[in-house]
Parts: C-alpha cells; sequence; structure tokens
C-alpha cells in the first residue's frame, strides 16, 4: 500500500465517522426548527450552507469499476492479513530498530532522486532544489543516505510523485482504481506510479542493479524489503475502523488528499 497515500488513516476514520454521526444526529435534533426559520428552497443550496462548491464526497468520486474494486481491496486485506503483517513482526522482532531506521533512512534518500526530478517537471524551484540537497548532503555526509543529516540542515522531505506532475499540469484523475498490493489510486496516479518507476529503474542501472547475471536477484531484494520497510511505516489496518463504509470512506480521503497535494 502506497506510504503517502495510508498513514494514520485508521484514526482519520474513526474521526470522520464520529463527525458524520455528530452530524447526523445535531441535524436531526433541530429538523423542526430549521423548517420554521429557513425557507424550504435555501435549505437546497451549498450557498446556504457556506459548503464549498468542489467538496468531495464519497458519491462523488467517479468508481465504475466499484466491482473489481472492492474484490481488490479484499484481496489486499487478506494478504495483509496472512502475509504482509506477519512478514513485518517478524522483521521488527528480529532486526534491531536501529538498522531497520538505517534501511528506511536509504531507501527514502533514494526516492528524493523521484522527488526531485518530480518537482522539477512541475517548475518548483524551491522544492527542487530542497530535494536535491537533500539527496546531497544524505548520500555525502549522512553516508549513502544511512543517516538523515539533511532535515537537521533545514532541507526536509518534500515528496513530489509523478502523479502530482500529471495533476499539475491539467491531467484529470480519471476513474478510482484499487491496485493489488499499492492499495487506493486513480488512472492518473497509476500512470505517474508507472513512470515513477522508470524513473527509480534508471538510478538503479545507475548502481549495477540492472545488469549482470544476479540483477533479477537484486531487483528482487531491493523491492521486496522496500515493500517491508514501507508496510512497517504504515499503521492502517483493514477493517480496524468497524464500519462498514470503510472503503468508501477511504476512497473519499484518498481522493480528497491528492487534490489538496496537486493544488500546492
Amino acid at each position: 500500500m502506497n506510504n503517502n497515500h495510508l498513514i494514520s488513516l485508521s484514526n482519520s476514520m474513526r474521526m470522520a465517522l464520529i463527525v458524520i454521526i455528530y452530524t447526523v444526529l445535531q441535524g436531526c435534533s433541530s429538523t423542526i426548527a430549521v423548517q420554521e426559520d429557513i425557507p424550504e428552497p435555501a435549505m437546497n443550496t451549498l450557498e446556504s450552507l457556506n459548503v464549498p462548491e468542489d467538496t468531495v464526497y464519497a458519491v462523488d468520486v467517479y468508481d465504475p469499476w466499484e466491482g473489481m474494486n472492492r474484490s481488490i481491496y479484499n484481496f489486499n486485506a487478506q494478504l495483509d492479513d496472512y502475509l504482509l503483517i506477519p512478514v513485518v513482526n517478524g522483521y521488527k522482532a528480529y532486526i534491531p530498530k536501529f538498522l531497520r531506521q538505517g534501511i528506511h533512512n536509504i531507501y527514502s534518500n533514494l526516492t528524493s532522486v523521484n522527488h526531485t526530478v518530480n518537482s522539477a517537471l512541475q517548475l518548483k524551484g524551491d522544492k527542487t532544489v530542497n530535494n536535491g540537497m537533500r539527496f546531497i548532503s544524505n548520500t555525502t555526509i549522512g553516508i549513502a543516505g544511512i543517516f538523515d543529516v539533511a532535515t537537521g540542515m533545514g532541507f526536509p522531505e518534500k515528496q513530489e510523485d509523478f502523479g502530482q506532475v500529471l495533476g499539475h499540469w491539467g491531467a484529470g484523475e480519471g476513474p478510482y482504481l484499487v491496485l493489488p498490493f499499492f492499495g487506493p489510486s486513480n488512472l492518473r496516479d497509476t500512470t505517474g506510479l508507472v513512470a515513477d518507476f522508470f524513473i527509480a529503474d534508471i538510478y538503479l542501472d545507475g548502481f549495477g542493479m540492472n545488469g549482470g547475471s544476479n540483477s533479477n536477484t537484486w531487483v528482487i531484494f531491493y523491492y521486496g524489503l522496500l515493500g517491508i520497510d514501507r508496510r512497517a511505516s504504515v499503521d492502517f489496518r483493514y477493517y480496524d475502523s468497524l464500519t462498514p463504509f470503510e472503503y468508501d470512506m477511504i476512497r473519499m480521503m484518498y481522493t480528497a488528499q491528492r487534490q489538496i497535494l496537486i493544488g500546492k
């Protein structure tokens, strides 16, 4: 599951559910007074409620392949329960924390290359310089990225992916998608994900991981450990929200989050 998209979703979904229930109860308790004080036509307009026109609701997300998406969502939940979580638990139990942090820092540093390229493609000068300096600082002073010295030097991680590049230049999000292993996405962001893999492939080739007789082994090891690291960094657990509307809430939250990121 994508690391930028599901961090702390469990807590967010609980809060969203509480807000929804509270709003409904408040509405029910004040229905009579509202009907007496406000003309009926005004109650049916967004302007009377001061709701922004671009507000995202669960029903607003374009999801023409919902049946397939829900099946993949359930597949991901089973995969998580029976494979990923046990592997992550073993990873945390047998790998010391300082070593896990070093591995996480290395992957974060390498991903700074993607962030730098994607920032430049959006003509975001400040973020391009920040991400470029972050990579240079952590690669040199941080010893190949094992230590994150860049954050302390004033170069925090500023994530930019190719899906944001496409959105920045006007590409619509397209149909909502749930990807196996990766989780929530849409047609535009899936295209961006493929592009980001190509960018990563370039610098992996620079490290000699895409050449020679052992190239496949190295690539599998690299992405396998990356997946474990990313999953270990995410608190989200499927169906931990205890709501039958979890799929709808994640769909809405993902779409809203991406709109915010692309708007920055």
